[in-house]
């Protein structure tokens, strides 16, 4: 590699590294969280629940219905806003408190 391809692509690096660097500063402004990522889902008519089912009707009579797990046209429901601030789990320093 010549001497001039070095010194284009070494302040390349050098952003590239810092925006980095910068990007995970972001990540760890704080050590609370306020929202977190829902766990339940949507189906086609808007009721929000974990798992959804339906009713399979036997075609012989005499003969139980059974349920069946849905999963197709669900949606996730997204960013949930937590009631009060949880430490992250992430978050890189270690919180003691001696009792005495």
């Amino acid at each position: 590699m010549s001497s001039d391809l070095k010194d284009v692509l070494g302040p390349q690096k050098e952003r590239d590294g810092k925006e980095k660097l910068l990007r995970n500063a972001r990540r760890f402004t704080s050590a609370l969280d306020q929202v977190k990522d829902g766990s339940m889902y949507f189906d086609e008519d808007g009721d929000l629940a974990h798992e959804f089912y339906e009713e399979i009707n036997p075609m012989k009579r005499g003969v139980k219905a059974t349920m069946r797990r849905i999963l197709n046209n669900l949606k996730p429901q997204g960013e949930v806003k937590l009631p009060f601030p949880c430490l992250n789990v992430d978050f890189p320093i270690i919180i003691y408190q001696d009792s005495i």
